[in-house]
């Protein structure tokens, strides 16, 4: 396994989201959600391969519980997990309260703001809650989670804010088109990247697409092309690509059994980074995807 230096701690490059732990999640998902001995077989599968990072949230049904249940003898993982923002504005020390005790934890490696509400009247007042619950041992880092450039440029300047989560994926580049991960790195924020499947879109079978995805079946088209003339499965294309982009970031990959988090594994380990011609010509073939294919809360629309 690899890992990202942030600050000292030693991050594992892949790490485990886990929304489908709380959650029946993604548009390619017939299995439902796992039972809890099927997530405590993922956990320590994953754990022993290297990958000491996982993430979470108080929305995602009782993900936190389940992953609480999961990790009891483990005390060496970093732990995100996620507010929204009410959570935070109201009660906040009792909400993270309820976190920790679902997550059996002490101490959150990072605490995020699920929306992005709050960044554009962000002020003292929130500045002293981020400062006490650092001072308190409560958390070690404070972020954000992400989904439009204006405000991604909210939290790239705002001092109190740590970890920053984006969407990136080969059909969603604009982590490369707004400079994203160059100024991350230039700001000292450590980026988690999710949605790097695109909720499972990349593994559908394009013939058999709801019809609210049906203008995707020419680009998926051309993702299966490029896997097969880079003898690569569709796991290692999409993982690949962002991988050999963001060298410096976080990526989630989630899974709803044991058999996914292997393939997932695997597919990482065994990746040959792609070359700068390759990336610059996937990168010209994707990248003027249409939102309405690229960002999931649309596809409701």
């Amino acid at each position: 396994m690899r890992f990202v230096e942030f600050n000292g701690d030693k991050i594992s490059k892949l790490s485990l989201g886990t929304v489908q732990f709380g959650l029946e999640y993604g548009i390619a998902n017939t299995r439902g959600k796992p039972l809890q001995k099927d997530v405590n077989e993922i956990v320590s599968y994953v754990t022993s391969h290297g990958i000491n990072c996982l993430d979470t949230a108080q929305a995602y049904g009782n993900s936190e519980k389940v992953i609480g249940k999961a990790i009891e003898d483990k005390n060496d993982l970093f732990i995100v997990s996620k507010l929204k923002t009410d959570l935070f504005k109201n009660h906040l020390h009792q909400n993270i309260d309820t976190s920790l005790d679902n997550l059996n934890i002490s101490t959150l490696y990072g605490l995020l703001l699920h929306d992005s509400e709050l960044l554009s009247s962000w002020n003292k007042e929130e500045h002293s809650k981020v400062k006490q619950l650092k001072e308190e041992n409560k958390i070690k880092y404070f972020g954000v989670s992400i989904y439009t450039n204006e405000e991604f440029d909210l939290a790239i300047v705002n001092s109190d804010i740590d970890i920053v989560q984006i969407p990136f994926s080969l059909f969603d580049q604009r982590a490369i088109t707004n400079g994203w991960l160059k100024r991350a790195k230039e700001k000292n924020k450590l980026l988690f990247i999710r949605s790097i499947f695109l909720q499972g879109l990349f593994f559908m079978d394009k013939e058999n697409l709801p019809q609210k995805l049906s203008n995707a079946r020419e680009l998926l088209s051309t993702f299966e092309a490029y896997k097969d003339k880079l003898e690569l499965s569709k796991a290692q294309l999409a993982l690949n690509f962002v991988n050999s982009v963001a060298k410096d970031s976080v990526l989630l990959f989630g899974c709803d059994s044991l058999e996914q988090a292997k393939e997932n594994i695997d597919s990482f380990n065994n990746l040959m980074p792609l070359s700068k011609d390759i990336i610059d010509e996937l990168i010209f073939t994707f990248k003027n995807v249409d939102e309405q294919i690229y960002n999931p809360s649309r596809w409701q629309k």
